[in-house]
């Protein structure tokens, strides 16, 4: 069974230490394997209109400035 490492452990303080919390929020959904499922799905549909993304943002809690 691999180890789990706790996310206070020191490799992980040092790499996140420079991001602000938008930047941790980012890394921690790039490493969410259910969240790149759900992208990989709406962008392999090749139709995915505005309200697909609406849907996937509210799922996530995303956040878009524009």
């Amino acid at each position: 069974m691999p180890t789990i490492r706790p996310w206070d452990a020191a490799p992980l303080r040092r790499a996140f230490a420079g991001l602000d919390p938008a930047g941790l929020a980012q890394e921690w959904l790039r490493r969410n394997l259910t969240y790149r499922n759900d992208y990989a799905a709406i962008m392999t549909t090749g139709k995915a209109g505005a309200e697909a993304w609406r849907a996937f943002a509210r799922r996530w809690g995303l956040r878009f400035p524009c």
